[in-house]
């Protein structure tokens, strides 16, 4: 009952165990959400995502976002860190390779197709899970290329190029957005 955050579980042993922990020996019984960040695959791996936004090809990036889901949901797995909407603006950003590079129009539909991957058209279905569009959002235009740094942007840049693929991305009702970094 003192855990905020078990990152790192990935075995299906593990994920039973730390269950049954949380429901029959805590106060609350509540069950834990596990997650993980099945960026561009779980145990088949995909390009990383700005190698498959050089295929424009929407039907491949939804299929592999649905074969991780399936993959992923086999482990035990409900939830991904994935989609990464935001715009890569700097080739120093250390999250590019998460991303579908500059263009505001190839990384919404990106954005889109992987949503509609991970999460299907049904969330009780056993092979699809939530997906956590990320990170909300500019945090691709980072002062000096850096992680974790400060971003300053302005109003028409933001709406312009940064949020299209969020907008994109919630057009597919995920079930998440992350609200940091």
């Amino acid at each position: 009952g003192e855990v905020g955050s078990m990152l790192g579980a990935r075995r299906p042993e593990d994920f039973e165990k730390y269950q049954r922990m949380a429901v029959d020996s805590s106060r609350l019984g509540i069950p834990i959400l596990f997650g993980f960040d099945i960026i561009h695959g779980c145990k088949v791996i995909f390009p990383i995502h700005l190698g498959s936004a050089c295929s424009w090809n929407m039907d491949a990036i939804r299929e592999s976002a649905s074969i991780a889901a399936s993959e992923a949901a086999a482990m035990g797995l409900a939830w991904t860190f994935s989609p990464m909407c935001d715009i890569s603006a700097d080739p120093r950003w250390g999250r590019v390779s998460e991303g579908a590079g500059e263009d505001p129009y190839l990384g919404a539909a990106i954005s889109r197709a992987m949503v509609e991957g991970y999460q299907g058209d049904d969330l009780s279905d056993s092979t699809t899970i939530l997906a956590c569009v990320k990170h909300f959002a500019a945090y691709g235009d980072t002062a000096t290329g850096k992680d974790y740094d400060t971003v300053e942007i302005g109003e028409h840049a933001l709406r312009e190029f940064y949020l299209r693929g969020y907008q994109e991305a919630l057009k597919e009702k995920p079930e998440m957005f992350m609200s940091s970094f």
